[in-house]
């Protein structure tokens, strides 16, 4: 078991520990010789690391997607934390637990799926809760969706993050056809559950959470659009028209092209899903930028945010 967790270690700390590498490049120093920076990560978070010596050492046996005990100091560059690496190797199998390396949803998974088992019973459209129920009542299924990460990095990406994740949009889903008499209620609530469904088969979380080969080279998109499709034309007189429907919700839930959407949203349910999967997931990067910057005002620049973060007083006590 780990001992040293990244979110614990202060500038000017030895480390000897265990980490996950998720970055490896080597580049040239101004001498001609050559370096190596790497990205480590635990559960905790990540750091930029940089092994100056004896790398022919290090490139024969340090791969990105491997495990390695390391040893060295974390400093800091440019006001950033950076650890400087004087020796990795291997870890030892029996070493590495899942658990150092993975966060967990901070909320129950068995009170969020009764809860989601609530939202599809309430579908009152005899096909779609019958699709719903054909995902739901496969316990294999079931499972996967509530252990599976709602990302490898930038939302939600712990164990139970895409059950998490679609719970909240079906939270805020409900009130929408209580406001806007035109929305068709089941449609949105089929298409908020299934939207992010190929995330089971994007993911691989072992002992840490990386892209599948299917996740990699198709993504959650098109294996989402595949699972439903599949299972559609399984059953007998579900109609053309809400299969059209809900197909194109998946396909359109990223909003844009350039997010990786084969189309744009076309109908106002389909907006309303892109528009709750954008809500939630930027929510949850606001949150973890707060929780990991503790004791600041600002944060540094946010990439998926494309802002600095202002942190609020907290109340006393």
């Amino acid at each position: 078991m780990k001992r040293q967790f990244l979110k614990d270690i202060k500038p000017g700390a030895q480390v000897d520990d265990i980490f996950y590498c998720s970055r490896r490049d080597v580049k040239e120093r101004r001498d001609g010789g050559a370096f190596l920076t790497l990205e480590l990560r635990d559960r905790t978070g990540s750091v930029a690391a940089i092994m100056w010596d004896r790398i022919e050492d290090a490139l024969r046996c340090v791969e990105v997607g491997g495990f390695y005990r390391i040893v060295g100091r974390m400093g800091d560059y440019q006001g950033k934390p950076q650890f400087t690496i004087s020796l990795i190797y291997p870890a030892e199998p029996a070493d590495v637990s899942r658990d150092d390396f993975i966060a967990a949803s901070r909320y129950d998974r068995g009170q969020l799926m009764t809860e989601l088992r609530g939202y599809v019973a309430a579908v009152m459209n005899k096909h779609l809760r019958d699709l719903l129920d054909s995902f739901f009542t496969d316990a294999a299924f079931a499972e996967q969706f509530s252990l599976a990460p709602g990302g490898a990095r930038v939302h939600h990406a712990y164990l139970g993050g895409l059950l998490e994740h679609t719970v909240l949009m079906c939270r805020l889903a409900r009130s929408f056809p209580e406001v806007y008499k035109e929305i068709d209620a089941d449609l949105l609530m089929t298409g908020v559950i299934l939207h992010d469904v190929g995330k089971i088969r994007e993911y691989v979380y072992d002992v840490a959470i990386e892209h599948s080969h299917d996740g990699r080279l198709l993504g959650h998109i098109t294996l989402g659009y595949q699972m439903v499709q599949d299972k559609i034309a399984g059953m007998k007189e579900f109609p053309a028209e809400t299969a059209r429907m809900l197909l194109h919700i998946i396909l359109a839930h990223h909003g844009q092209m350039e997010f990786g959407s084969p189309k744009t949203p076309k109908f106002a349910e389909a907006f309303i899903v892109y528009f709750l999967d954008n809500l939630d997931a930027r929510a949850a990067m606001f949150r973890e930028a707060v929780e990991k910057n503790a004791g600041t005002k600002w944060t540094d620049f946010q990439q998926y945010l494309d802002t600095n973060v202002y942190i609020k007083d907290q109340p006393a006590g």
